[in-house]
C-alpha cells in the first residue's frame, strides 16, 4: 500500500495549476449509424499547445473522455481511431463539452502519431449481454504470443493444457470446455473441427485489435453453435495508417517469434493489410527430470492478406486469405521424430503433429437505400453508410443501444441514433485443413473441408423497432481415421469421418423503448441431414434502472455436433483402448443467465464498475469421454457414449474495474463453478479437472508521460477433482495454487521494449505423466493436468509501430 501512497504523492502536483476538457468520440458505425468510439485517442496538437499537463488520452468504452491543460492555455484537439479519418476542434472554453466524428477511412488522409493510456480490459457498458472486452492494449500486458495466452488477465476464461505432451491449449468458459464457446473471426464462424485443439495458437496476439468475450447463447445470426458463449477476434483493419508494425520476442526457453503487419491504403477506395508470423522453440527442456519435454518443439508459420474495396456509393467488399502451418514434437527427449506417414521404430515415446491449413473469405455490403449529402462530407458518409457487412458482424446486435443515454447526460444530442437503413450482406467463407499425427503407439489423420455462406437483410421497423434475417448453410466433408494401438498388442481401425450439410433459416427481432428497454428475441431453423431439424431460440434483455445501474437477461439452446478425438485430444496420450457406446448423438443445452453492472461513486471520473453475474448450463444431451470406468477392466479403456441422466454447471462471478487516480487501474475479479456430470459407476458427481474457482487481480500503472507502463497480475486457482486412478483415493482435488506475471513497457517515439515474466513462483503441477517410467504400458497416461507444466519464463521483446 505504501507504493500507492508514494505513486499519489507524485501524481498530486500536476493536478494543480490545470484546467479540463470533456467531451465524446463517435466514428461511422453500422448502416448509417452513430457508435462511441471505444479506445479513440484524443490529443493536443503539438504545433499549437506547448507542454500540455496531457498530451493525449484514450475514450473509454463509452467514447468519452477528459483532457486537462495549464490554466489560461488553448488550442487545438485532435481525435483519431484507428482506420478512421481524424477530426481536429478548437478548444475553446472548457466549460463546453466537445464532440468529434470520425468517418472511416481508405487511408489517404495523413495520420499523427499518437500513444497514450487505453485500459486493457472492460465490461461493455452498451452490449445487450454480458461482454468482456479485452482491447489492443490488453494484449500488450502479456506476452500474448497466441490467442490462448490473452486470456490470462480474466477470470471468464480459464486457459489450461489437454495433455503434458503435445501442448494443445484449451479454454473453458462458464465452466465448460471452450468445444461449446463458438469462435468467430470478425463474426465468421472459425475453429470448428479438427481446428479445435490448436487452432488457438495460430492466432498470433499481435494481430489482433481487440477480442470479445460474450457470455451466453448470443445471436442467431451465425449458427446455433454458441451453447456457453461467443468470443470474436477483430483483426488489424487495412485501413489503418501503419505502413509498418513489427514485434519480436524471446524468452528464457530459447522460444522466439515474429510478426509484421503492413497495411497500405493504395487510393480512395482500396487498401489492404498483410500479416506474417513465424515462431519456433530451439531448445529442448524437462526442468522435472521425468524424460519427457516439458513443452513441444514446435514450428509455426502464418501469412494472411485482407483487403477492402469501398466506392462511394456505400458498397463495401471484404475478402482475404489466412494460411498456416505448424510442425510440433513432443514426448521423450532425444526422439527421433519421423514423419507421420514414415514407419516409427518407437523405441522412445514420441508425438509429432502436422497441421496445415487455408482460409479465404468475402463480406459483400450492398446499401439498398442512397442518401444524397452535400459535396463536402459525401466521400466520408459514403463509408458511413457503406459500413454493410457489419449487419453480419454484430456480436449480441450490441446497436450500442445506451448511446442516446450518455450522450443527453453529456448534453450532447442525436437523431435517429438506432436507425438502421435497408441493407443486404452476403458472407462466403472456405475452410481447407489437415492434420497428421502420431502419439506414441496410435495414428491419427484427419482432414476437413467445408464451405459457409450466409445472407442477411437488416432494416429498422419504424424508430423502435429493428429486423434481421437471412439464410445460411454450411457444407462440411470431414475425413478422420484412428488407428488405435494398445499395449496389450491390440489394434483397431476406426473411420470418425461424416459428411454433414446444415442449411437454415432465422430471425431476429429488436425492441428499443424509451432508452431504458432493450429486448432482442431469435430464433432459427436449421435441417441437418445427420440429425434432422433443429430449432434454436434465444432471447436477450437489458434493463437500464438508471444511468449506473443496468440489469441484463440472457436464455437460449444451443446445439452442437461432438468430434470424439479431437475434442478429447488428450486421450490419444495415453496408453488405454479406446471404445465407443453407441453412435455419438448430437449435443444439446440451454443456457441461462443474469447480470447486474452498478456503477459506482468512487474513481477517476466515475471509472469504478461492480458486473455480478449468474449463468447456468443445463446439457440434454452430451458426449462424455470417460477415462473412470473401465480403467481397471482387463485391458484399460477410456469409454465415449451419450450422456446418461444430468449434467449441468452454475457459474458466479464478479468483476471489479475502477481507475483510482490518473493512470493506475485496477481489475479485480472471482469466478466460482459448480459443475457436474452423470458418469457411469459414480452417479452425479463434479466433472473432471474443473477448476472450482479462479480468482484475478491486475494492477496496472502509466507514467504521465506514457513512457512507462507497469502490469502486474496475479491469480489464484481452486481446486478440481481429480480422477481416482489418477490419485489412489475417492474424491481428490487439486491444491489451490497461485499464478504471478509481471511486465514493464517503455516507450521510445516510434518503439516500445517491453520486459517481464510468467509464472514467477515457479508453481508446477508434481509428476503430470501416470507411469512416466513405462510409457509403452497401459497404465501410461499424459491427460490428467490440473495445473501449469512449465515454470518461471522470463521473456524481453520490441514493437516498432511507423505511421503514415
Amino acid at each position: 500500500m505504501k507504493y500507492i501512497y508514494i505513486l499519489f504523492i507524485f501524481m498530486l502536483p500536476l493536478s494543480l495549476n490545470a484546467q479540463t476538457y470533456r467531451g465524446k468520440v463517435f466514428i461511422a458505425g453500422e448502416n448509417g449509424t452513430r457508435e462511441p468510439a471505444a479506445g479513440a485517442a484524443v490529443y493536443w496538437i503539438p504545433s499549437v499547445q506547448e507542454d500540455p499537463v496531457e498530451d493525449v488520452v484514450y475514450t473509454n468504452e463509452k467514447g468519452l473522455f477528459r483532457i486537462r491543460t495549464n490554466k489560461g492555455s488553448s488550442g487545438m484537439i485532435a481525435a483519431s481511431f484507428m482506420g478512421y479519418i481524424p477530426d481536429t476542434l478548437q478548444a475553446g472554453m472548457p466549460d463546453r463539452d466537445l464532440e468529434f466524428f470520425l468517418a472511416e477511412s481508405s487511408g489517404t488522409l495523413d495520420e499523427l502519431q499518437v500513444t497514450g493510456r487505453l485500459r486493457g480490459n472492460y465490461i461493455s457498458s452498451l452490449s445487450s449481454v454480458k461482454t468482456e472486452v479485452i482491447t489492443a492494449a490488453g494484449l500488450c500486458k502479456m506476452a500474448c504470443c497466441n490467442l490462448a495466452e490473452s486470456f490470462e488477465n480474466s477470470a471468464s476464461v480459464s486457459v489450461g493444457y489437454s495433455d503434458a505432451v503435445i501442448g494443445a491449449r484449451q479454454i473453458r468458459l462458464l465452466g465448460l470446455s471452450g468445444n461449446y464457446t463458438q469462435m468467430l473471426e470478425e463474426n465468421r464462424p472459425a475453429m470448428r473441427g479438427i481446428q479445435v485443439p490448436f487452432g488457438l495458437s495460430f492466432v498470433p496476439g499481435q494481430w489482433l485489435e481487440s477480442i470479445q468475450i460474450a457470455k451466453g447463447t448470443g445471436s442467431v445470426v451465425n449458427g446455433y453453435e454458441a451453447i456457453t458463449g461467443q468470443i470474436n477476434m477483430e483483426y488489424r483493419k487495412p485501413t489503418a495508417q501503419m505502413p509498418l508494425f513489427v514485434n519480436l520476442f524471446l524468452n528464457s526457453a530459447l522460444r522466439t517469434e515474429a510478426n509484421i503487419v503492413s497495411s497500405l491504403q493504395l487510393n480512395n477506395q482500396w487498401s489492404t493489410v498483410i500479416l506474417a508470423h513465424g515462431s519456433a522453440d530451439l531448445m529442448q527442456h524437462d526442468d522435472n527430470g521425468d524424460g519427457f519435454l516439458d513443452e513441444p518443439l514446435t514450428r509455426r508459420y502464418s501469412l494472411a492478406n485482407r483487403w477492402l474495396y469501398a466506392p462511394s456509393s456505400g458498397l463495401q467488399l471484404r475478402f482475404g486469405f489466412r494460411a498456416v502451418y505448424e510442425d510440433r514434437k513432443g514426448g521423450q527427449k532425444d526422439n527421433i521424430w519421423v514423419l507421420p506417414e514414415e514407419s516409427r521404430e518407437n523405441v522412445l515415446w514420441g508425438s509429432r503433429i502436422l497441421n496445415k491449413g487455408i482460409n479465404a473469405w468475402a463480406k459483400l455490403g450492398i446499401p439498398l437505400v442512397k442518401h444524397d449529402h452535400d459535396h463536402e462530407h459525401d466521400h466520408a458518409l459514403s463509408h458511413e453508410h457503406g459500413h454493410q457487412e457489419l449487419a453480419t458482424e454484430e456480436m449480441h446486435d450490441t446497436e450500442h443501444d445506451h448511446e442516446a443515454e450518455d450522450m443527453q447526460e453529456d448534453g450532447i444530442m442525436q437523431e435517429d441514433e438506432n436507425h438502421v437503413d435497408p441493407n443486404i450482406a452476403l458472407v462466403l467463407d472456405y475452410n481447407l485443413h489437415s492434420q497428421d499425427a502420431y502419439f506414441g503407439l496410435k495414428d491419427f489423420n484427419a482432414r476437413q473441408q467445408d464451405v459457409f455462406a450466409n445472407a442477411v437483410f437488416m432494416s429498422s421497423l419504424g424508430e423502435s423497432h429493428k429486423i434481421t434475417m437471412g439464410v445460411s448453410a454450411l457444407w462440411e466433408h470431414l475425413d478422420q481415421v484412428l488407428l488405435d494401438r494398445w499395449p496389450a498388442g491390440g489394434e483397431e481401425l476406426f473411420d470418425l469421418g461424416r459428411r454433414e450439410n446444415i442449411y437454415g433459416a432465422y430471425a431476429e427481432y429488436t425492441l428499443h423503448w424509451d432508452d431504458k428497454l432493450v429486448l432482442i428475441a431469435g430464433a432459427r431453423a436449421d435441417y441437418n441431414t445427420l440429425y434432422g431439424w433443429l430449432f434454436t431460440p434465444g432471447v436477450n434483455l437489458r434493463y437500464n434502472f438508471t444511468k449506473d445501474l443496468v440489469f441484463r437477461a440472457t436464455a437460449g439452446r444451443g446445439f452442437r455436433s461432438p468430434n470424439s478425438i479431437t475434442d478429447n485430444i488428450g486421450v490419444l496420450s495415453t496408453g488405454r483402448r479406446i471404445l465407443f457406446e453407441g453412435t455419438p448423438d448430437i449435443e444439446e443445452a440451454w443456457t441461462y443467465g443474469l447480470n447486474l453492472t452498478l456503477g459506482l461513486p468512487f474513481g477517476l471520473e466515475g471509472s469504478s464498475t461492480l458486473s455480478l453475474e449468474y449463468f447456468r448450463t443445463d446439457f440434454m444431451n452430451q458426449l462424455i469421454a470417460d477415462q473412470e470406468f473401465l480403467w481397471n477392466a482387463p485391458v484399460p479403456s477410456i469409454l465415449f457414449y451419450n450422456l446418461e441422466g444430468g449434467s449441468f454447471t452454475n457459474t458466479w462471478q464478479a468483476d471489479l474495474t475502477t481507475e483510482l487516480f490518473e493512470g493506475f487501474s485496477v481489475l479485480a475479479t472471482f469466478r466460482y463453478n459448480d459443475s457436474k456430470v452423470d458418469m457411469k459407476g459414480q452417479g452425479l458427481t463434479d466433472s473432471p479437472l474443473t477448476s472450482r474457482f479462479k480468482g484475478v487481480l491486475n494492477l496496472q500503472y502509466t507514467t504521465p508521460k506514457n513512457t512507462w507502463v507497469f502490469d502486474v497480475t496475479a491469480q489464484l486457482n481452486g481446486p478440481a477433482r481429480i480422477p481416482a486412478f489418477a490419485s489412489g483415493q475417492e474424491d481428490r482435488y487439486s491444491p489451490v495454487f497461485p499464478m504471478f506475471y509481471a511486465q514493464i513497457t517503455r516507450k521510445l517515439n516510434k518503439v516500445e521494449l517491453y520486459a517481464g515474466g510468467e509464472n514467477l513462483l515457479n508453481y508446477r503441477q508434481p509428476d503430470p505423466i501416470i507411469s512416466v517410467d513405462n510409457p509403452f504400458s497401459e497404465n501410461f497416461n499424459a491427460s490428467i493436468i490440473w495445473g501449469p507444466l512449465m515454470g518461471i519464463r522470463i521473456y524481453a521483446g520490441m514493437r516498432l509501430t511507423l505511421f503514415r
